[in-house]
């Protein structure tokens, strides 16, 4: 199973966020080991990081993957035995610093959204990519 963790910088505050995060995590319960970690700032992000770990920028300059090209990654990550970190920025995105040192590099749009709305959708679309690794009709 793989191991996924989250970073985000500033809580969901929206109960509308919340719940969708709470139930994708419940789905993504059966398929991935979720942690999530909210830092106050992007100062402490990198104190979060477990050792080892793949790590993923949430950055709109970043690769944009097709919901297969998604599961892929994932698969990947999961065969190679690897701990997977996304990382997502506060209302200010993440500091190159940070976004230099990830081994990847992830957009999920070139719009701009809010890192509450971001949080849902990377959630949603792990789950897509898990439904997809499993023929599932979620997808489709």
């Amino acid at each position: 199973m793989l191991h996924i963790q989250i970073i985000q910088v500033g809580k969901t505050k929206e109960k509308l966020f919340k719940a969708a995060e709470q139930e994708f995590n419940k789905r993504l319960s059966k398929y991935a080991k979720i942690t999530t970690h909210t830092v106050e700032d992007n100062g402490k992000i990198m104190n979060q990081i477990e050792k080892g770990a793949f790590t993923v920028a949430l950055e709109i300059k970043g690769k944009q993957f097709s919901s297969e090209e998604f599961a892929d990654f994932i698969k990947r990550r999961q065969f190679a035995g690897e701990k997977l970190t996304f990382i997502i920025g506060g209302h200010l995105g993440l500091p190159v610093e940070i976004v230099n040192d990830c081994q990847a590099k992830l957009s999920l749009s070139k719009m701009t959204f809010t890192h509450q709305m971001v949080r849902v959708f990377l959630l949603e679309q792990i789950y897509r990519a898990y439904t997809i690794l499993e023929g599932k009709k979620y997808h489709y």
